[in-house]
């Protein structure tokens, strides 16, 4: 998003994620000391966290990747719904292994319902928005 895009708001979500994966890294050492888990895992953990908030934090950089638009098509409201879309399925994927991590140090034991959860609500996030994206490039025709 372009510097003079961004707002208040946006800022404020990007903090919150960014805030969440540090603590979700924190947690995770936490519970490797705790319960003797394999540092290698917890390395794979932080692993697969970085590498998807960092694919996900490119596509909202060059939002026209997400529907493989050219720049010209990817202006306006589509830009703005794709970059919507992704920052908030990348604040669902780190919030959602945060819950987990927390669940974890705690000791309860999640059903295997929840990561459907949270897929599910990814996938509500992506229908809506790419509905709306559709819908205006249907209009532009």
């Amino acid at each position: 998003m372009r510097k003079e895009e961004v707002t208040i708001i946006d800022l404020l979500l990007e903090a919150v994620g960014i805030v969440s994966g540090l603590v979700y890294m924190g947690l995770q050492i936490y519970y490797s000391m705790i319960y003797g888990v394999n540092p290698v895992t917890i390395v794979m953990n932080g692993a697969v966290l970085i590498l998807v908030y960092i694919g996900l934090t490119l596509l909202s950089v060059y939002p026209e990747k997400v529907n493989g638009l050219t720049r010209e098509a990817c202006s306006g409201l589509v830009r703005k719904y794709t970059i919507h879309m992704v920052r908030l399925v990348k604040l669902i994927f780190v919030l959602g292994l945060l819950f987990t991590s927390i669940c974890d140090v705690l000791g309860h034991q999640l059903n295997s319902g929840y990561s459907m959860i949270v897929v599910i609500l990814v996938v509500v996030t992506v229908v809506y928005y790419e509905g709306k994206i559709i819908h205006i490039l249907r209009k532009k025709k």
